[in-house]
């Protein structure tokens, strides 16, 4: 059992002790890497796509259904495409969008994790690519004082006694492990962090948004907050806006992203003052 600071509602960190843990995913996992296989192709065919994720029609055809009903594709005979453009409000669901593009994420992650020094103060933001960065510091060792509002992240954390860790507090959002609204959101307005690691839900044409008003307000708070504050963000954030702005890409101070970006989006960035990193995706 690892001790854990949650925020009060009176501001005040109190320890408490827990331990959890998650299961795998693997119908979300297999739900991802179609979802990505459409995206590069366009469009495929049951038979193609069985061929391709290594499992059978039936399956394929009841990973469409799914996919179909929750929004993110649309069925045609025989097969599949991408639904785009994507509603502003969309969100994958937190499982099946953790394995999207991961091999991208988790090199962002790797190359957040260098930035991060012995006796930091770190704003660990809610995002699968922030929990990537997590996840090294926990396997580093590196000694933090890290504070966090993604249930998921603050159970890697807590692994590691080189890590102080503060919990935000606030309300879960519906099918997510994310702490949003106060405590946590009035918290943050008393921090100096030394470095944030913000997720963000579209970098379209050069600004930061997503998807909701709640998640907005809780980042914004997290950018002013910090010293450093640096976006992770895969190349498939630059295609479609999301619902509404939290900040000119300028806000921040890096961002780092994969080679898949496009010329216009780095240029779009390099010209607002951002610093922009950009990494290989990990060999699937």
């Amino acid at each position: 059992m690892i001790p854990v600071m949650v925020v009060q509602a009176d501001g005040r960190p109190t320890s408490v002790r827990g331990h959890l843990t998650a299961s795998p995913m693997i119908a979300a996992q297999r739900r991802a890497l179609i979802l990505e296989h459409l995206r590069k192709a366009g469009g495929d065919s049951i038979i193609d796509l069985a061929a391709s994720i290594g499992v059978s029609s039936s399956t394929i055809r009841r990973d469409l259904d799914f996919l179909m009903q929750g929004g993110y594709i649309v069925r045609s005979h025989g097969g599949a495409t991408i639904n785009e453009p994507l509603f502003t409000t969309f969100e994958r669901q937190r499982d099946i969008g953790a394995h999207v593009a991961h091999s991208a994420k988790a090199a962002i992650g790797a190359r957040a994790a260098d930035m991060l020094s012995h006796g930091q103060s770190v704003i660990f933001d809610s995002s699968s690519t922030v929990n990537e960065v997590a996840k090294i510091a926990v396997q580093r060792q590196v000694r933090l004082t890290a504070c966090t509002n993604d249930i998921a992240t603050a159970a890697i954390l807590a692994e590691s006694e080189s890590i102080q860790l503060l919990v935000l507090g606030g309300t879960k959002r519906a099918g997510s492990l994310t702490l949003t609204g106060d405590p946590g959101a009035t918290f943050l307005g008393h921090l100096h962090a030394d470095i944030a690691f913000i997720g963000i839900h579209s970098l379209f044409g050069g600004r930061l948004s997503e998807t909701s008003l709640e998640v907005v307000g809780i980042k914004r708070r997290m950018i002013a907050s910090a010293a450093h504050p640096v976006v992770l963000a895969d190349s498939s954030k630059f295609q479609h806006p999301a619902f509404c702005d939290v900040a000119e890409a300028a806000a921040v101070r890096t961002i780092i992203t994969d080679t898949g970006i496009s010329g216009d989006d780095e240029q779009r960035l390099d010209d607002a003052g951002v610093h922009v990193i950009k990494v290989e995706p990990l060999a699937s």
